[in-house]
């Protein structure tokens, strides 16, 4: 039964195996823990595990707080997730789904930022300039309770220098002087909790270990002798909560983070992009291959782009067969296999009134220019009219050619 619900509470009736202060530590710690409680919405508990926001994360959409799915062989690949919707047959997809490394580096780098020296140095000087703001009220709190006393020392007197006999008068004075006795012991209470609530006072020797430990938590941070528990502890030191949700940008998470103190902080996470969109390749790429396949062909395109230092998605140097698919996929024409200067082998053979045999016998000899891809494409044959003219002196003189009537 919760204690607000108890009858009668009589303390010490029975010897007790522990005392009432570590029976009520107790149960703050076991309340603490408790993940399934209605009110609960964070535990503040650091637990085992890889995922160092374990218990600190809430979720943008619906308000629940994340939880940790361990993925992988033996669970090595932590996810926060937000199943409750889906779970509570309100959606069919969680609200949100995100790999543990990349929250978890995000907000071990603002905690470190957080406690660099420049940072600490910041934090102390605006502490010192509050503390010298509540001395003024610290002063005003001791004049109120030096009133008090003198109201009390008075009532006190005059209790004293009444006479015994006139009894009316003492118990009105009495009643003057306890009224007197509460009100300082009020106001000192009320001083007390002031001070305990409201004390900021930093001392030089606290100033300076503060400062040599932010020199020393980075390193230790990273240690690898430093369990994830230990670094859980570290970050509820400063953090109070966590709120992540999906951004209006895709791939992208809005962070925003409560410090301990009241303080807000927003940051934004990109998320890594899926494994198609890894095996894609950049828009530079496909424009680089869009200019070339103007004039060059697919493996022209390749030998271009590895000697540019280019590579694929995968990056292994660039072949045919990947220019071809890049290609298909960002419709992009293959360049003309012949240029507007080139002409055929028949169309040479029509030209100078021969037989495709005989253009091919000066290809053989070198004597007129003609290029191919390769073995299997066509001869593309270039004729500058120097070379035309001297190829139709040798076909009018020739007597071994067989004629066809010219087209000259």
């Amino acid at each position: 039964m919760p204690m607000s619900s108890w009858t009668v509470t009589i303390q010490n009736h029975h010897e007790a195996y522990i005392s009432w202060e570590e029976f009520l530590e107790n149960q703050t710690i076991l309340q603490r823990n408790q993940t399934n409680g209605e009110e609960t919405i964070l535990s503040g508990s650091a637990r085992e595990g890889l995922a160092l926001l374990q218990g600190l994360l809430l979720c943008g959409n619906c308000g629940r707080r994340l939880t940790i799915r361990y993925k992988g062989n033996g669970g090595i690949y932590p996810t926060y997730e937000c199943n409750w919707l889906r779970r509570e047959g309100l959606a069919t997809r969680s609200c949100l789904h995100v790999r543990c490394d990349l929250l978890d580096d995000a907000i071990s780098q603002r905690v470190l930022a957080a406690l660099q020296p420049a940072q600490l140095q910041i934090a102390i000087a605006a502490l010192q300039e509050l503390q010298q703001r509540d001395e003024s009220t610290t002063r005003q709190w001791r004049m109120r309770i030096e009133r008090a006393e003198y109201e009390a020392q008075l009532a006190q007197k005059r209790y004293e220098e009444v006479d015994p006999s006139n009894r009316l008068v003492s118990a009105t004075l009495e009643r003057r002087w306890n009224d007197a006795l509460l009100q300082l012991e009020e106001i000192q209470q009320k001083y007390t909790e002031y001070t305990r609530t409201r004390g900021r006072a930093v001392t030089p020797e606290q100033q300076a270990k503060i400062l040599s430990l932010a020199q020393d938590i980075p390193r230790l941070w990273k240690s690898p002798s430093t369990q994830a528990k230990d670094r859980k502890r570290m970050i509820r030191l400063l953090v109070n909560d966590i709120t992540v949700q999906k951004t209006s940008q895709p791939k992208q998470l809005s962070v925003n983070i409560r410090w301990h103190g009241g303080a807000t902080e927003s940051i934004t996470v990109d998320l890594l992009p899926s494994i198609s969109d890894q095996m894609r390749y950049p828009d530079e790429i496909v424009q680089r291959v869009r200019e070339l396949a103007a004039t060059c062909h697919d493996d022209q395109i390749a030998e271009t782009l590895n000697a540019e230092q280019c590579r694929s998605s995968t990056g292994k140097p660039f072949t045919a067969s990947m220019i071809r698919w890049i290609r298909h996929e960002h419709k992009i024409p293959v360049a003309p296999s012949k240029l507007p200067h080139e002409i055929s082998v028949q169309e040479t053979a029509d030209r100078f009134g021969v037989s495709i045999y005989v253009v091919y016998y000066w290809i053989e000899r070198g004597l007129i220019e003609a290029r191919k891809r390769n073995n299997g494409s066509p001869y593309w044959i270039t004729i500058s009219p120097q070379k035309e003219k001297e190829l139709s002196d040798w076909v009018r003189c020739s007597v071994r050619i067989g004629r066809k009537s010219a087209r000259i």
